[in-house]
């Protein structure tokens, strides 16, 4: 919970601290000063930051003080002018404090809802606390914590390099939804917390309240200011939605305190079919697809009310949902060059916890297909990039879609990818003492290339290496040879393989040497195309490739095929 030294989380909310910093700067003009105590320039600036994207829901600065909490539409009603002017809020309230006395040896909880009796101010629910941890004599001891009701809803985590509550968008990007800025001198003592408008309007709606938002500009020049004098304050209610007091010593000092009550900006229902994720709004994109059901090749939109399913296709003639979309399959390159955001599987794509498109595959053609019901699932610019790479079938859908997909059957066809990754993850559960996975994400983020592009092939080969090669313990591998009696050289290039060799052919004396021509391959790969710079032996390596195997995503296969056979053997040496 503690905030960081990074920089500024969001472009909204260093504008917002820039405007803070400016709004408390003292005019040298007398002229000047004496209308900046009267606080015109900070009231604009409540009234212009309530209809922006962010909120300043507290902010303390030498000048400043801005508090906002969340108060029920039903209480406010019941509170009058003059209760809402006086209310105190601060974010140092706990939430809740151990109570005792009244003659009694109890110790009780009290919350602040269990004093609306005494104060109906205690209806509000905070959104930030501002929290000391005493004795603590670090930079930071003090720090803001988020209500939890609200970080639990929205789905955010406190991220300490942002210096931000974040989440993922539509399209998987990080989100800063509530921004940071703790007070440390290179911010000029400024302390903030603003939250982005959409998620904090949900939440309004949904609980059905407003904001009230307390501030106080005590605006002075402290080496001629005394006291304040007696006598009535004036009150303000010009800068509707606010209400405010406000006392002056003219051209020396002045105090403007008030609340602001801000509200959702859409009807309810709006705000609802957004949550629900039924907007009306949502927009859809065309696709060149086969219309197996009138067969034909036609033009599909991915907005339902354009397709059908099979329980409700009586009296109509629409294109069923599970229509095929054909694509270059340059329209997967996109996801496998940022692997920090995207998973690609052999029939599936994720990105984080954004959205996950189900089924794609690969026709003999080479063409990625995915459905019409998929697709619409996609963000829109997602739907966007995928109609960019959009053309007619070459030929239909792969037998292994049509067997899943439609038969609803398994297949037995087993992806040699696929093959290597069960049986590593059979090891890994196993406790295998010869082979440790290096990292997790590896699983996820090999895959088999699909298109013409050599960095697209090599970088599948790297990802190879490092799952197979690399997990490999040398260690036990040696003893293994030593268990053998089989001597072993420290000098060798590729010692990991070498060594493995050399205890598969110590064991079948009998047999013929056996090479591990697919470890060796991946290696020989890992090195010629992705290890070094790729000179006149790489694109003689290429050449070699696309000879023997027509397509890079071919010859992938035709290895990984090997080293799934390998692995095995390896697994009944070691066994």
């Amino acid at each position: 919970m503690l905030q960081g030294e990074g920089v500024l989380p969001s472009y909204e909310h260093k504008k917002i601290i820039e405007h803070l910093r400016r709004l408390d700067q003292l005019p040298p003009d007398p002229n000047e000063f004496s209308r900046w105590i009267e606080a015109g320039d900070h009231l604009e600036f409540l009234l212009r930051n309530a209809a922006s994207d962010e909120i300043v829901i507290y902010a303390s600065s030498e000048y400043s003080f801005i508090h906002a909490a969340i108060i029920p539409n039903g209480q406010l009603a019941a509170l009058g002018q003059e209760e809402l002017l006086h209310w105190d809020g601060t974010p140092f309230t706990p939430i809740a404090s151990y109570v005792w006395g009244g003659g009694g040896n109890d110790v009780w909880l009290e919350r602040r809802m269990d004093a609306i009796e005494r104060d109906p101010m205690n209806c509000v629910t905070q959104l930030v606390f501002r929290r000391t941890f005493e004795g603590w004599a670090g930079v930071d001891r003090n720090y803001l914590e988020i209500n939890q009701e609200y970080t639990h809803l929205t789905g955010i985590h406190w991220r300490p390099e942002e210096r931000a509550y974040c989440n993922f968008d539509d399209c998987g990007d990080l989100s800063h939804v509530v921004s940071i800025t703790d007070g440390s001198s290179d911010r000029g003592g400024i302390v903030c917390a603003s939250f982005t408008w959409g998620p904090l309007e949900e939440y309004l709606a949904a609980s059905d309240s407003a904001l009230i938002r307390r501030f106080d500009f005590t605006l002075l020049r402290r080496d001629c200011f005394t006291s304040w004098p007696d006598g009535p304050e004036k009150v303000i209610n010009k800068f509707t939605p606010i209400v405010c007091r406000q006392k002056v010593v003219p051209g020396i000092a002045a105090y403007t305190t008030g609340i602001q009550l801000i509200t959702p900006r859409r009807p309810k229902r709006l705000v609802f079919e957004g949550l629900r994720d039924d907007r009306r709004d949502k927009k859809y994109v065309e696709f060149i697809a086969y219309d197996w059901r009138n067969l034909q090749i036609t033009i599909i939109s991915t907005n339902p009310s354009n397709t059908t399913n099979y329980f409700e296709a009586q009296n109509n003639s629409l294109p069923f949902e599970l229509s095929p979309a054909f694509f270059k399959p340059e329209v997967i390159l996109k996801y496998k060059t940022d692997k920090e955001k995207y998973s690609v599987g052999e029939r599936d794509i994720t990105c984080r916890a954004a959205w996950h498109l189900k089924a794609y595959d690969v026709n003999e053609a080479g063409q990625v297909f995915a459905y019409i019901c998929y697709l619409r699932n996609l963000p829109y610019s997602e739907q966007l990039h995928w109609q960019s790479y959009n053309e007619k079938p070459k030929v239909g859908i792969s037998e292994r879609a049509f067997i899943n997909d439609f038969k609803g059957k398994f297949t037995t066809y087993r992806d040699p990818l696929e093959a290597i990754i069960s049986t590593l993850r059979s090891w890994q559960d196993g406790c295998s003492p010869w082979w440790t996975i290096r990292d997790e994400r590896l699983y996820e983020r090999i895959s088999t290339p699909l298109t013409n592009s050599k960095d697209e092939w090599g970088e599948a080969f790297m990802d190879l290496a490092k799952l197979v090669i690399e997990g490999f313990e040398v260690v036990k591998i040696r003893e293994k040879l030593g268990n053998l009696g089989i001597a072993y050289s420290n000098k060798d290039a590729d010692k990991t393989i070498t060594l493995l060799e050399s205890a598969i052919n110590g064991i079948n004396k009998e047999a013929a040497a056996r090479t591990l021509i697919g470890l060796r391959t991946t290696q020989r790969i890992r090195s010629k195309i992705k290890g070094h710079v790729s000179g006149r032996e790489a694109n003689a390596l290429v050449a070699e490739v696309i000879q023997e195997h027509e397509n890079f995503a071919n010859h992938f296969r035709f290895v990984c095929t090997l080293v799934a056979d390998e692995l095995k053997v390896i697994a009944d040496t070691f066994a």
